[in-house]
């Protein structure tokens, strides 16, 4: 028999180059998206570095475990030809698709601000988006990364050939020392293997909350590495009930019932206007440069919330959020969850109590994000996208209608329903690719970004819809409320930080009855119960949110593994495992630098209580679907 230690030998330098190439990832993740973590200290990111390799443990041993156990095989046809091209087709493969796993969340981090979880797979090939139409567009704007992943690809292939050239064979005589030798030596890399995946001799297997023991809340993505997200999200996750106070003390600090509302319920029409990654950033009330000069100008005739926040950070968030007053306070997306089908109480079948018709517009192919099914199970009665458009003449050929031809065709579907309706638009063109038509080139403001130019095409779009709507006999009836689904990318240093990529605009207009402008914090949640709270809706209901018409100042609550964030007023709140751990003042310390935890001990008790109930509330009302109101 041959020796098994030179085979053992060369694992172990296989494996420990992959450490430096995950290095090397790491360190692109933080130098391409340097401006969402632009407080790292140089000890901050050794750290990131140092404690990077145990999560890069999990996902060397993960991702190659296949090889592992044939590599480590104490037999001769481990040396044949033919084994050993098998062995190389197997490491390279793997490891390949790791690195690009890695390299493609360096360009796809800003979308989202966190490593992309294996629900990416479900996005690109389970039909709610025209993913292969988009590659052509990747490949152009980021073939810098396509470049370094041929370079670390190919670097992986000659190490991985100049190691197994060095390999010496030895030939031992087979007796029962050397044999129960190579047993044991198979059993203790078998065992450090599955110990890597575990992540330790720690009572339970290492998870992405596990981040946040080593480093700052905010630097968990530089820790974590893309094929450990998505490894360890290949299962949907389950809640588990909470317990963090009993069921009176939860319910006095939050409860989602909302009472009947006194007076005479208002039978107007209400449209819902969710604008595609319109950051507060980019409009007037963000104290910068604007790029929306309607939106700006409807501001001036509407109530403004100055301080509002979206419950996510995507589309599929965002929808729920608003409609449903349902955030995705967990893993996974609320709409991906295994929960997706639980009862909610929604903005169309509540007003359907009141004999609403209800529509939801959405220019993008039908089934994008699935919010085709989304309106079927929140009650919609018509879902109107590019299928019903039926006008291929204004297909964008990427994500659906352009802006301006599907909502001024939106003005011509509404005026042919009957009132009282509820309707709500999701806009599309300020998404990535940032086209716009070609009879509007060079019409819009471009900035640094590519999406400004979209954000202007958008307002303009909007402009021409409300010059439209205001033309039918529905419009001075109408209640409008105006927000974001989530924002977008930003090179801002405030609008890179946890507070600032939440930060949302969100207005509601009423032919000028609703004026004004308040700094009190608000949410995508608080949209439903403040509609109904407006109409004077006079049926008990079930919400997360509050609305933005009462007396007392609101909270913002929003998830971003592993963390949650709670905004009051002009205060941060970071929680983690139920605790605050970070309190920032982002009106004085912008870029939340130096924590103040401490400072207000009441203050900050109260407000983890109140945090506590809420998720101890929304988990155990999701789990069990109970998020509607029973008698």
């Amino acid at each position: 028999m041959y020796a098994y230690k030179p085979i053992l030998i060369n694992l172990f330098k296989r494996l420990s180059f992959l450490f430096i190439i995950y290095t090397l990832c790491r360190v692109l993740f933080f130098v391409f998206n340097h401006s969402y973590f632009n407080d790292t200290s140089a000890s901050d990111f050794f750290k990131v570095l140092l404690y990077g390799l145990r999560f890069d443990a999990f996902s060397i041993a993960g991702t190659n475990s296949l090889y592992i156990l044939l590599a480590i095989l104490p037999f001769n046809f481990y040396y044949h030809k033919n084994y050993q091209q098998v062995l190389k087709l197997i490491f390279v493969t793997f490891n390949g698709l790791a690195i690009a796993f890695n390299l493609i969340d360096v360009a796809y981090y800003p979308y989202n601000q966190k490593r992309s979880t294996f629900e990416v797979f479900t996005l690109m090939f389970g039909g709610q988006t025209d993913f292969l139409k988009l590659i052509p567009h990747f490949l152009k704007d980021y073939w810098y990364l396509i470049f370094v992943f041929i370079v670390l690809v190919w670097l992986v292939v000659k190490l991985y050939n100049y190691i197994g050239s060095n390999q010496n064979l030895e030939k031992v005589i087979l007796n029962l020392k050397n044999g129960l030798q190579t047993f044991v030596l198979f059993i203790v890399i078998v065992f450090f293997t599955v110990l890597a995946i575990r992540g330790g001799f720690q009572r339970v297997p290492i998870v992405m909350l596990d981040a946040a023991l080593y480093v700052k809340p905010q630097y968990a993505p530089l820790v974590l590495n893309t094929p450990f997200s998505i490894l360890k999200t290949i299962e949907l996750n389950e809640l588990k009930p909470l317990q963090l106070m009993p069921l009176a003390d939860e319910l006095k600090n939050f409860n989602p019932v909302h009472l009947p509302d006194t007076g005479t319920f208002k039978n107007v029409n209400v449209c819902v206007i969710i604008l595609e990654s319109f950051s507060k950033e980019f409009t007037g009330i963000s104290n910068r440069k604007s790029y929306t000069p309607f939106l700006d100008s409807l501001m001036r005739y509407s109530l403004v919330f100055t301080n509002a926040y979206a419950n996510g950070k995507t589309s599929i968030d965002g929808i729920p959020a608003i409609l449903a007053s349902m955030p995705s306070l967990m893993q996974d997306h609320y709409s991906n969850s295994i929960y997706s089908n639980n009862t909610l109480q929604t903005l169309p079948n509540l007003l359907k109590q009141k004999e609403y018709y209800s529509s939801f517009f959405h220019g993008g192919t039908n089934g994008t994000m699935n919010f085709n099914s989304f309106s079927t199970l929140a009650g919609f009665d018509m879902y109107y996208g590019r299928t019903e458009y039926n006008n291929e003449a204004d297909y964008d050929g990427q994500w659906g209608i352009w802006d301006e031809p599907f909502l001024l065709n939106m003005v011509k579907q509404v005026t042919t329903f009957k009132q009282p309706f509820f309707t709500s638009v999701f806009t599309l063109s300020s998404h990535n690719p940032y086209s716009i038509p070609a009879q509007h080139k060079n019409k819009f403001k471009k900035g640094s970004l590519e999406i400004i130019e979209t954000i202007g095409y958008t307002d303009y779009a909007l402009c021409k819809f409300f010059n439209e709507a205001q033309k039918q006999a529905w419009f001075k009836n109408t209640l409008f409320v105006l927000t974001a689904d989530h924002t977008g990318i930003s090179e801002d240093p405030f609008y890179a930080n946890p507070v600032g990529q939440y930060s949302i605009p969100l207005l509601f207009y009423k032919n000028n009855e609703l004026v004004g402008t308040s700094n009190k914090t608000v949410q995508q949640i608080d949209v439903l119960p403040s509609i109904l709270n407006y109409m004077n809706y006079n049926v008990p209901y079930f919400s997360f949110g509050k609305s933005v018409f009462s007396q007392t100042n609101n909270t913002a609550i929003y998830y971003n593994e592993p963390n949650f964030f709670v905004i009051n007023d002009s205060l941060q709140y970071v929680l983690n495992n139920n605790t605050i751990t970070q309190v920032y003042n982002f009106k004085r310390d912008s870029l939340l630098t130096t924590s103040i935890k401490g400072k207000d001990s009441n203050a900050e008790k109260k407000l983890q209580n109140f945090a506590n109930a809420f998720i101890q509330n929304y988990t155990n009302n999701v789990l069990t679907n109970k998020t509607y109101y029973k008698k």
